[in-house]
């Protein structure tokens, strides 16, 4: 069995997994209606991140398998977007207009072609920024609100390990170290994120705030 066939094989089973992978958080977000503690920031960053991935994996050239997973993904995170948008009690600030408007403005110069192929391979070169920036919202929002009862920690794992599958097909089948590094970088954040849902799961460790106080006396 050559490596070609290896990574045909890994690509296919990490697009299995991707197809589901938030599948539970979206299904968590329907059935309870809560959005709360559910970074939205987060989320829209990594669709922009994702968007770039697969533009870089198009022009590029390469076979639609060996980023499926992230075309896959990239549609999930438009779902969960949408749900944050629809569920979410507090409204949008500047920021979170912003990303969405800048979003949208990059899809525009890439419909009209005013991005060209060169300036996308540029752009991929700063998506570990980008990634880096993302998992960081999740992290610190994580850390602020010490519960994570509304995050599905089955998406986390199985975004983690396409991310480290990724690793060796970019690495070995493709031979593109961008890449490589990319995904190596967001198992790695994707890990630290599923450690701290583990951890504030049940939002035990919280501290209560001072309505929650007043009712215990």
């Amino acid at each position: 069995m050559d490596l070609q066939t290896v990574g045909n094989c890994l690509s296919t089973s990490f697009l299995l997994c991707c197809l589901v992978a938030q599948i539970p958080q979206i299904w968590e977000m329907l059935k309870t209606r809560n959005v709360e503690g559910i970074s939205f920031n987060g989320f829209a960053i990594e669709t922009f991140s994702l968007t770039i991935q697969v533009l870089y994996f198009y022009v590029m050239d390469y076979a639609i398998l060996s980023y499926a997973d992230l075309i896959s993904l990239l549609v999930q995170d438009y779902i969960i977007v949408a749900l944050i948008l629809v569920f979410t009690k507090e409204p949008l600030g500047l920021r979170e207009y912003g990303n969405v408007a800048g979003y949208f403005a990059a899809l525009a110069s890439i419909y009209f072609g005013t991005v060209s192929r060169a300036m996308i391979v540029s752009v991929m070169q700063s998506v570990v920024f980008v990634n880096l920036a993302s998992k960081g919202i999740f992290i610190s929002s994580i850390l602020a609100t010490k519960d994570t009862s509304t995050m599905s920690p089955a998406g986390w794992a199985l975004c983690a390990y396409c991310n480290i599958g990724g690793v060796f097909v970019a690495g070995v089948i493709l031979g593109d170290t961008t890449v490589m590094a990319q995904r190596l970088l967001n198992f790695i954040c994707n890990v630290t994120v599923l450690c701290l849902v583990f951890y504030y799961k049940d939002g035990s460790k919280r501290d209560p705030s001072p309505e929650e106080e007043k009712k215990k006396e």
